[in-house]
């Protein structure tokens, strides 16, 4: 099988050379997807003796001046401290680029010191038409997950790296991004798809979660996926209408895999359960089933009702489980109540009691 990967490799590196001044590659030796960004790349007067083009990097280029590249950087740290806990080291970087190929976030080792590994950082690109194809590229072109290794690359600077990408979605499906991992060597390919794919949804469902002015749910066909980037997530707007949905929903749903959601109000989406059941919908409390189709129900969690925006700049006073409560009177538990829309879990965090307290206080008012 080595032996095999190495004649592959050799063959590819020949023909790469041929295809560059307009020769046909041999059937079979190229994935599609990596032809198409050779195409691409020859199409942009990229050369594969040509050295990778890298724009020179500003004073300030730790700064994203973007607030989604922001938005889109703060959601994928966690997901990629953990990859590089896992996959990490010397020879290897890990990095998160936008809709455009920007480098948004990195992780690299503090010893690396592989000089084609260099210039892969914060506020650089990583285009064909600069560098030719990288995993990275293909996966913004391909809206799936791609691996390019070695000489399928296409300088042959490239020819001892190896990179794994998956594309990155938004709260419309849309492709946003691309997480990535580059080094020197070979790791088990279909290991590190599973792993990042699951990271890819987990970023995607952080991106959900921002979605402040809405309820959102949970759901899945087994319960014991909840509380996992393979759950099912949706944005419920206060109407009723549902406002965004992560790609393991609209798969589950039947709905569009990417684009705009249809206008669909969450009593609509769910007209096979019962009555009970769609009152339940946007009420805080335990995992329960509702009913999808007549041969199909669903595992739903209530996850948070909107979060509402602060009149002020000041931080509201925390109300403590003392006399300071009792003092106010059930006035103060009430309103923080209608604030969150009956949901008991936001009202007693705001103030700063637990839940079962809260729902005491509620009792005792009558």
């Amino acid at each position: 099988m080595a032996t095999t990967l190495v004649q592959q490799q050799q063959r590819l590196a020949a023909a790469r050379h041929r295809f560059a001044e307009g020769g046909r590659l041999p059937a079979q030796l190229l994935a599609p997807a990596l032809l198409r960004s050779w195409e691409r790349s020859r199409q942009a007067g990229v050369r594969p003796q040509h050295a990778p083009q890298y724009a020179p990097l500003g004073q300030r280029r730790l700064r994203l001046d973007d607030p989604s590249d922001r938005l889109l950087a703060r959601c994928v740290r966690q997901d990629m401290d953990d990859l590089w806990a896992a996959f990490g080291g010397r020879r290897w970087t890990l990095l998160c680029v936008n809709r455009e190929g920007l480098i948004i976030a990195q992780r690299e080792h503090g010893l690396a010191d592989e000089a084609i590994l260099r210039p892969i950082q914060i506020g650089r690109r990583v285009r064909e038409i600069e560098i030719g194809t990288t995993a990275p590229s293909c996966a913004l072109a391909e809206d799936a997950a791609v691996l390019v290794r070695g000489n399928e690359h296409y300088l042959d600077e490239f020819s001892r790296v190896y990179c794994l990408s998956v594309p990155l979605r938004g709260v419309d499906g849309e492709v946003l991004g691309a997480l990535d991992i580059t080094g020197i060597g070979e790791r088990d390919s279909e290991l590190l798809r599973g792993y990042f794919r699951q990271a890819a949804l987990s970023i995607e469902n952080q991106l959900i979660q921002q979605q402040r002015n809405c309820h959102l749910l949970a759901l899945q066909h087994d319960a014991r996926w909840l509380g996992t980037p393979l759950q099912g997530v949706l944005a419920v707007r206060e109407d009723g209408q549902l406002h965004a949905a992560n790609s393991v929903a609209r798969r589950i749903l039947g709905l569009p895999r990417s684009g705009a959601l249809p206008l669909t109000s969450l009593d609509s989406l769910f007209a096979d359960a019962s009555v009970h059941q769609r009152r339940r919908l946007l009420q805080a409390g335990p995992v329960h089933r509702v009913q999808l189709h007549a041969d199909s129900a669903l595992q739903l969690q209530y996850l948070r009702g909107p979060v509402r925006a602060r009149a002020s700049t000041a931080k509201p006073a925390v109300i403590k489980e003392t006399g300071s409560l009792r003092a106010q009177g059930t006035q103060v538990v009430r309103q923080a109540v209608a604030a969150h829309a009956g949901n008991l879990s936001a009202a007693a965090r705001q103030l700063g009691i637990s839940r079962t307290t809260l729902y005491r206080k509620l009792q005792q008012a009558g």
